[in-house]
């Protein structure tokens, strides 16, 4: 006779926060000693200029991935982890670019940051969607951007860690002009696709939707209020028709296909900054 335990009790919310370097397997291993320290040691000043030393050194947990790290927090002062944490974070990899030799490897980190249940067993979808957010996509081409443009940090929210926390106008000085609105997909072998928030300390959101345009499909059409001006459906149903497989499967696949594109195209545009609509 097969039996269900099922956890009926919702376990306390928690701000879950996952970190991870930039190519860190990538350097040499004699090497990488080396880079973890650096990494470490621009996280604690981090943290301690965000006025979060009691969270660095004794979170509710924490996990050592090797290139990075996992920790989860009591939910009252994790709106520092959204600001100034990811500038103050951004300025020690600053430093450390300016002060490592010639041949040391660069030093660059992703974050996301989610909130939801934590229950001791840490098997939960709160833990398990926070993985993959930095493991997105959207959190590497993130950060690809934010190098890019001479940066070294990029923070991928939650819509809940967003509406939390920016939304809510806990923020000392990043509002809802300074990221980008996109969602998160493309994680390997996950059927995944989450709205978030991406700010990139030092990086104006049009220069990173600029570079998920470069790095992506090619660049969405000209839009008027809201929608596309332009025969984008009647071009990918005629691909189908001039390929003498037009029927309806095909046509509710390439609908299927449209979708997609319409909420890509939906999140780079309502994720710009204000100025890039006045130029």
């Amino acid at each position: 006779m097969e039996s269900t335990v099922r956890t009926w009790d919702i376990a306390p919310e928690h701000t879950i926060l996952t970190i991870d370097a930039r190519d860190f397997s990538r350097a040499p291993e004699s090497l990488q000693p080396a880079l973890k320290e650096a990494m470490t040691t621009a996280l604690r000043a981090a943290f301690t200029r965000s006025g979060l030393t009691d969270e660095w050194e004794e979170p509710l947990f924490r996990r050592d991935d090797g290139d990075g790290f996992v920790m989860a927090f009591e939910p009252l002062r994790s709106w520092r982890l959204v600001d100034p944490m990811p500038r103050y974070l951004d300025q020690e990899l600053e430093n450390y670019r300016v002060e490592k030799g010639p041949t040391d490897p660069d030093l660059a980190i992703r974050m996301a940051l989610h909130i939801g249940p934590f229950p001791a067993s840490r098997l939960a979808d709160s833990i398990n969607d926070v993985f993959r957010f930095i493991n997105s996509d959207t959190a590497k081409t993130a950060l690809e951007g934010a190098v890019a443009h001479r940066g070294h940090t990029a923070l991928l929210l939650s819509d809940e860690m967003f509406r939390r926390v920016v939304g809510a106008g806990r923020s000392l000085l990043t509002e809802k002009g300074d990221f980008l609105r996109i969602p998160a997909t493309d994680v390997p072998n996950k059927d995944f696709s989450r709205p978030c928030w991406v700010y990139a300390p030092r990086v104006a959101p049009e220069q990173l939707a600029a570079h998920f345009e470069a790095s992506g499909p090619p660049s969405p059409p000209a839009l008027r209020n809201g929608h596309r001006v332009g025969g984008l459906a009647a071009d990918l149903v005629r691909n189908a028709a001039a390929s003498d497989n037009l029927n309806i499967h095909t046509v509710a696949d390439h609908i299927t296909s449209l979708h997609a594109v319409q909420i890509n195209q939906a999140g780079l545009v309502t994720g710009l900054h204000p100025k890039a609509t006045q130029e």
